[in-house]
């Protein structure tokens, strides 16, 4: 069974996101938090690294385990948005200094496998530098929810070649119109 896992560091930034009479913490239990489920904090945060382009590097990853609050893989792929996210982390982790073809393969392969565990792993990266950026920019606002109205602000959606007229989704307006429901 694959987990995803909220590091120890960034439980104070989760139990401020989330909203729920189910919490032990009493920042979740305040319902101040724009988020119902804790993966539903995770996804939003991965997907902000994601749109920053900025994972957590291997080295800098926790090395310990002891007090993770791990999210189990049925239980966080049934959040909306986890299973695309998971993917598109997948098919956009480049290996520097690889080759255009090795990296495509790899991803490929990554996104084909059934290791999940990988595959989550690398996931873990994204939502971990996410949760870093939120800590960070925390103290520049005066609410949780101000937090999260000026991220989904800051970041710019992704960036298109010349003469492509499609349009462009930014990656965190779905998880807006999640919180205004």
């Amino acid at each position: 069974m694959a987990n995803v896992n909220i590091y120890p560091d960034h439980r104070d930034i989760l139990d401020s996101l989330v909203t729920s009479s189910k919490a032990k913490s009493v920042a979740a239990s305040t319902k101040t938090g724009p988020f119902k489920e804790m993966r539903d904090a995770y996804v939003f945060a991965a997907s902000l690294a994601m749109a920053l382009n900025q994972p957590t590097s291997m080295d800098k990853m926790p090395a310990s385990k002891k007090d993770v609050l791990p999210i189990q893989d049925r239980v966080f792929l049934g959040a909306d948005g986890a299973l695309e996210m998971t993917a598109a982390v997948a098919l956009t982790s480049a290996v520097p200094d690889q080759a255009i073809e090795d990296s495509l393969r790899s991803q490929l392969d990554l996104l084909a496998s059934e290791n999940l565990v990988e595959q989550l792993a690398l996931l873990d990266r994204y939502a971990h530098a996410g949760f870093e950026w939120l800590l960070k920019h925390r103290q520049d606002e005066s609410s949780i929810r101000d937090l999260v109205m000026s991220t989904i602000d800051t970041v710019e959606c992704a960036k298109r070649e010349v003469g492509d007229e499609s349009a462009v989704q930014d990656p965190l307006l779905s998880l807006l119109d999640m919180m205004i429901k």
